[in-house]
């Protein structure tokens, strides 16, 4: 079990949003100027030992943090409520017999400028492996 499967599980249900103006870790994108777009992050926090033993199984919890990149406060707003249904709390995410269970959303504050609107919206996961 690894945080590759966990991140592939969200991965694959923030594409299954059907949306094309994506920036996934690793991958180039360039966005044309003005274009709203979504920027992802996978943001693991420290393991938690749950039951004792060497190979007992842990506590993997984090946030996978999708920031709406938009020049309008009222679209980037939507886009978040949007998104926070497609990730709703209570859903499980299967991905190669490891599950990922979602606990819920929260929107940080205002990360851009005048010119242009940065909402980032984390989701907070956690799987047991």
């Amino acid at each position: 079990m690894s945080y590759r499967k966990i991140q592939a599980a969200l991965d694959a249900r923030l594409q299954a949003y059907e949306s094309d103006d994506v920036a996934f870790p690793g991958a180039p994108y360039y966005p044309a100027h003005g274009t709203a777009y979504l920027e992802v992050q996978f943001l693991p926090a420290p393991a938690e030992g749950i039951f004792l033993g060497v190979s007992a199984v842990e506590l993997h919890t984090g946030e996978y943090r999708i920031t709406v990149h938009d020049a309008d406060m009222t679209a980037a707003q939507s886009r978040i409520d949007a998104l926070r249904a497609h990730f709703d709390k209570g859903r499980v995410l299967t991905f190669d017999s490891l599950d990922v269970y979602l606990d819920g959303a929260s929107l940080g504050a205002n990360e851009g400028n005048l010119k242009k609107v940065a909402l980032p919206l984390s989701i907070s996961w956690r799987s047991y492996f």
